[in-house]
């Protein structure tokens, strides 16, 4: 009798072990159905807080810029991380919290900005998120 019970005792334990291993991998990513659309970059928002229309071009004086994007499929507290550089240099990061709907980041200019290449990239904080780059330039 021993034998039987020590038999089918050793499977079960080898099956619990791989559940346990399989449900830690999965735990430990950061996966959702949350995708963006429509990443635009302007000059000022609509009544919906979003931009009408993708801009390249900006002068530099402009004051403040913005960037929007359509979450669909967004669970609430969702957060969509806004990464504004010059070139290579960060020079404005935004962490915003959302569910389905509009988002925007807005990069307040500190006075004239240099001339030159810049660009926000877009992205939702999970694992299986492709960023969106949008590139601009200062006049």
């Amino acid at each position: 009798m021993q034998e039987v019970y020590r038999f089918i005792k050793a499977p079960l334990i080898k099956s619990a072990l791989v559940l346990v291993f399989i449900f830690n991998i999965f735990t430990m990513c950061s996966v959702s159905t949350a995708k963006l659309d429509d990443v635009m970059v302007c000059g000022a928002v609509n009544g919906s807080s979003e931009c009408d229309a993708n801009k390249t071009e900006f002068p530099a004086s402009a004051p403040v810029i913005f960037c929007s994007a359509k979450v669909k499929n967004a669970p609430s507290d969702t957060k969509v991380i806004f990464t504004w550089k010059r070139g290579d240099e960060v020079i404005g990061k935004a962490d915003v919290k959302t569910g389905s709907g509009v988002v925007y980041s807005n990069f307040n200019s500190p006075g004239n900005l240099e001339a030159g290449k810049y660009s926000v990239t877009v992205k939702i904080d999970t694992d299986n998120s492709d960023p969106v780059t949008k590139d601009f330039t200062i006049e």
